[in-house]
């Protein structure tokens, strides 16, 4: 693997240094770079990542990640609007995990808005913090919120940019 590093396009720290949410490393679809993904997942060890769960349906990277000695999970999903039994099955896994010393990523392909749910309700549970805010937080970073990702968590879709101007 390069040691070149490469902050990901996508991705929200959602629990800075300990939970992220992201894109998959290399980019998504055919947009996917090998060198890309290899620059991403040295920085994602740089930056402490220890664990990393594949929401994606397919099986690409995880051999990349076998390749840069980090552990993976896979828990296929095709997008939020089918992912309760998955989202029920993540948030015990988060739960252990994160109490560990390091942190963990969470990703899909191209489309996020699983990922956003997983990571919007584990700060639910964890910080009290409220769904749609979270997810608000993850659209602004640039992971995918639609209706299947608040109705997975049963919230109404965020309005992004009142969140910005009211943090402003």
């Amino acid at each position: 693997m390069a040691d070149k590093q490469r902050e990901p396009s996508r991705i929200w720290w959602a629990r800075p240094g300990k939970l992220c949410g992201m894109e998959r490393p290399g980019g998504g679809g055919r947009s996917h770079r090998p060198e890309r993904r290899a620059a991403e997942i040295a920085h994602l060890k740089a930056k402490g990542v220890r664990l990393v769960v594949s929401t994606m349906s397919s099986r690409h990277n995880l051999g990349a990640y076998e390749a840069a000695g980090l552990p993976w999970h896979h828990v296929p999903v095709e997008s939020a609007q089918g992912g309760a039994d998955a989202l029920e099955e993540l948030l015990p896994l988060l739960r252990r995990e994160l109490r560990r010393r390091g942190a963990l990523a969470v990703h899909g392909d191209r489309h996020t808005d699983f990922v956003a749910a997983v990571c919007a309700a584990h700060l639910h549970e964890a910080r009290g913090v409220e769904p749609a805010e979270a997810l608000a937080r993850a659209a602004a970073a640039g992971l995918m919120v639609n209706g299947y990702t608040c109705a997975l968590l049963g919230v109404e879709l965020p309005d992004v940019d009142a969140l910005m101007r009211a943090r402003s």
